[in-house]
Parts: C-alpha cells; sequence; structure tokens
C-alpha cells in the first residue's frame, strides 16, 4: 500500500511599513491685534471735527485778547501786520515781532484745544482753527463793509485786520502773510501736542491687552 505524503508550505507574510514620516506642525493662533479697534475708531471717527476745530478757534482768539492786552500794557502798541495807513505811525518791527508771536502762542494753545477734544488728526484739526478765524475774518469784514464798521468785531477788538481796505499794500500783504503762517503753525503744533495725550492712552491700552495675551498663552 503505497502512503502519500503531503508537504504544504506555510508561507508568512510579513507586512513591511514603507509609508514616508508625516510631518506635522504645531501651528499656534497668532494674537489679535491689540491697535485693531483703534485703528478702526480713527477710520470712523477721524477727520476734521468741526465743533472741535470751532473751540479751538475761540481758544485762540480768546487767548489773542489776553496776551494782546498784557503786552500791549507792558510793551506798548501790539501789531499783527504792518502797512495800514492808521496804525502806520504807531506799528514798529517790535511790536509787529510780539503781533507774530502772540498769534503763534494763542494758537499753539487753540489748536492744542482742538487737538484734544477732536482725538483724532491734531494737525488737520489745529490747522482748521486757523481756516475758521480767515472765514470768521472775511464775513466780519463784509458785514463791517456793508452795514458799518460797529459790526467789524475784529477791527473792534483790534484783532488782526487781515481783509481791512488798508491791507492791501505790499507791506500789509507781507507782514500779513507772515502773521498768517505763524498762526497756522501755532495751530498744526498744537493740535499735534493735543493729539499726543490720546496716542498715549491708546499705547498704555494696546500694551494691557498685549500682556494679557501672553499670559493665556503660557
Amino acid at each position: 500500500m503505497a502512503t502519500t505524503t503531503e508537504t504544504r508550505d506555510t508561507r508568512v507574510d510579513e507586512k513591511v511599513d514603507t509609508a514616508q514620516p508625516v510631518e506635522t506642525r504645531a501651528e499656534r493662533a497668532a494674537a489679535p491685534d491689540p491697535y485693531a479697534g483703534i485703528h478702526a475708531a480713527r477710520e470712523r471717527f477721524g477727520g476734521i471735527d468741526i465743533p472741535a476745530s470751532l473751540v479751538g478757534m475761540l481758544t485762540a482768539l480768546s487767548t489773542v485778547l489776553i496776551l494782546a492786552g498784557l503786552v500791549g500794557a507792558a510793551f506798548g502798541v501790539v501789531g499783527y501786520q504792518t502797512g495800514l495807513e492808521q496804525d502806520a505811525q504807531d506799528l514798529s518791527n517790535g511790536s509787529l515781532i510780539g503781533g507774530v508771536a502772540i498769534l503763534f502762542v494763542a494758537y499753539l494753545i487753540g489748536g492744542w484745544a482742538a487737538g484734544r477734544i477732536a482725538r483724532y488728526d491734531g494737525a488737520r484739526n489745529g490747522f482748521a482753527t486757523g481756516v475758521w478765524t480767515l472765514v470768521f475774518g472775511a464775513i466780519m469784514a463784509a458785514l463791517g463793509a456793508w452795514a458799518g464798521s460797529e459790526y467789524d468785531v475784529f477791527q473792534n477788538v483790534e484783532l488782526p485786520q487781515w481783509f481791512d481796505s488798508d491791507a492791501f499794500t505790499t507791506t500789509a500783504i507781507a507782514s500779513g502773510i507772515g502773521a498768517i503762517a505763524a498762526m497756522f503753525a501755532g495751530g498744526i503744533l498744537g493740535g499735534l501736542w493735543g493729539e499726543r495725550y490720546h496716542r498715549r492712552a491708546d499705547t498704555t491700552i494696546a500694551n494691557t491687552r498685549t500682556e494679557t495675551v501672553r499670559d493665556d498663552v503660557s
């Protein structure tokens, strides 16, 4: 009797992991910009603030009257420009320099008031105080020419007579331009000065938010 022997081959399949390792990166969420709200508020509320610039103009004009009274009492006549027929004999270089200095200081204070109230764009609002002054002066001069000199407020309280009929000589125009330049320079610098308070406050708020975010992450 023949015996048949079956040989069974047992194969073991080995799985080889040939997959490449996947590089994983743990990305941390970026911290929010602490100045985002400040930038958004500036976009919405920035620009020329008419009430603030008008308050700045009134502040500057009031300061002009006070300083002119003090300087005039101490040193004599104060002039904002030369070449006007009625004042030509009384004005000197010293009085003109004093008048220009008064305008600069007064609009430095007026610009500060405008920039502090407006919060944003202090330079623009400080500049606007000078613009409103010119507009107001032109209106008062036109009203005085039409209805009588008693309605010209600038002339009655001895403010600059840039639109007077005698202010169109070469000397008056040149000195008037110098006075106007001093007025605008003071207004712009004052506006930047007034806005600086709010920028410091915004920086303090932003720094506080940054420190809070860092503490939460750690």
